[in-house]
């Protein structure tokens, strides 16, 4: 009797163990060692399936990759990073620097991605992409404790729902590649980066939080000898004209000179730096990856 609930035990629990074996198999974000049937590059592609699922498989992608391999040259910021040209910026300054843009990524994020960085080796340069659009509360959100944890307690990632999905998708796109559509965009998605942008700007209420994981963050790289360097990314002249109408011009202006006394900040979100024709944009906030080559100019070899 014993020996029969058993064995029914283990039938029933096979479907299971061999799920959770294909998962460990295909390894859609290599925390095995990117084995599996499975080309690196073509998971790395699978990254930017959807918006949907963005923020957590680049940070999970991201927190294996660099704890497999840190470098002490570093950039952190949200989606606005995607897509930049890390061997342009080798060329430019002879650093190899590793991308911690994240999708959905907002300061809490790059507070906690700084730390993480900061444990695992001795940093020596820190270029934060910071975003006045994100001073403003409820942007605190956190994407960082859902892959972490799989990261401490990896028998927890061969059953995780995100990671079975994207292990599906991983071997979709493999054996079906004609069948996988990648991030494509809806034909309004101008309009509605814009409508969320005014909607954020008609609600705006800094929060004074973010100015203390700054200067903590400034305080670090000072203490370990770290040269860090704040970023206002460009916007489209259409963003640029919300968060220039007179009753939130004043807060953004303060925000520049608290950003100012914490490190050393270079402002490329001002009226024609940047062309307004809409090839040079994907849409108004992200920039292509032609545009985003532009910039290496304009931030590493910037006096301040």
């Amino acid at each position: 009797m014993v020996r029969r609930f058993l064995l029914q035990c283990v039938l029933l629990a096979l479907p299971l163990f061999l799920l959770f074996g294909l998962v460990a198999w295909v390894d859609p974000y290599g925390l095995f060692g990117n084995n599996g049937p499975v080309p690196k590059e073509l998971k790395k592609k699978n990254l930017y399936h959807s918006g949907r699922t963005m923020p957590f498989s680049n940070m999970m992608w991201k927190l294996v990759e660099f704890r497999r391999t840190p470098v002490p040259d570093i950039m952190l910021g949200d989606s606005r990073l995607s897509y930049f040209d890390l061997d342009a910026l080798k060329k430019a300054t002879g650093h190899t620097y590793y991308n911690f843009g994240i999708p959905g990524g907002n300061y809490s994020t790059i507070d906690r991605l700084f730390h993480y960085t900061d444990s695992l080796t001795t940093l020596r340069n820190v270029y934060v992409q910071v975003s006045f659009r994100g001073l403003n509360s409820g942007n605190d959100f956190d994407i960082y404790k859902e892959p972490s944890l799989l990261l401490d307690k990896p028998y927890s990632y061969v059953y995780n729902r995100r990671v079975l999905e994207a292990a599906g998708l991983n071997l979709m796109s493999w054996l079906f590649p004609s069948s996988v559509e990648y991030n494509k965009p809806p034909p309004d998605q101008w309009r509605e980066v814009l409508d969320a942008e005014r909607s954020n700007a008609d609600h705006f209420f800094p929060d004074s939080t973010v100015f203390l994981r700054l200067q903590h963050m400034a305080d670090r790289c000072r203490a370990a000898g770290a040269t860090l360097v704040f970023v206002e990314y460009p916007t489209h002249p259409d963003v640029q004209e919300i968060y220039g109408a007179p009753a939130i011009a004043p807060i953004r202006e303060a925000y520049f000179e608290q950003l100012a006394r914490i490190a050393p900040l270079i402002d490329l979100d001002r009226p024609g730096m940047f062309p307004a024709d809409r090839s040079f944009w994907r849409d108004p906030l992200h920039l292509t990856a032609d545009g985003q080559r532009t910039l290496i100019g304009h931030i590493w070899r910037s006096p301040n």
